[in-house]
């Protein structure tokens, strides 16, 4: 679960709490697919942020994706590539990446 300001909410993003309105009454429920709409609702109820379903941001930490990391780990390996033990070092990573964001078992092999 992770606190997004209501301006970075998309279409298609699962609510992992419960949406209250001023009174403590349930606006939308944990589990809500957001849509346009909803998203709109939101923002007119004047929320400052939601909690959507993913893993957590630590501090420093950017929302890139699993291919993205992946390519900028190629980046900053180059200059070492061909070495056997930075080689292993950045496998490791990658097999530690893939397990962090979920990639399917067959995708968590040897980094390419």
């Amino acid at each position: 679960m992770r606190r997004i300001p209501i301006g970075e909410a998309e279409p298609g993003q699962t609510l992992a709490k419960a949406v209250t309105n001023g009174n403590g009454l349930p606006v939308l429920s944990e589990g809500a697919v957001l849509s346009d709409a909803l998203i709109a609702r939101l923002r007119r109820m004047g929320l400052a942020a939601i909690y959507v379903e993913g893993r957590a941001l630590q501090e420093g930490e950017s929302a890139k994706t699993l291919s993205e990391l992946e390519r900028e780990l190629t980046r900053r390996f180059r200059k070492v590539a061909g070495d056997p033990l930075q080689d292993r070092i950045r496998a490791a990573i990658v097999r530690h990446l893939r397990t962090m964001y979920g990639a399917p078992a067959g995708e968590r092999g040897e980094a390419p």
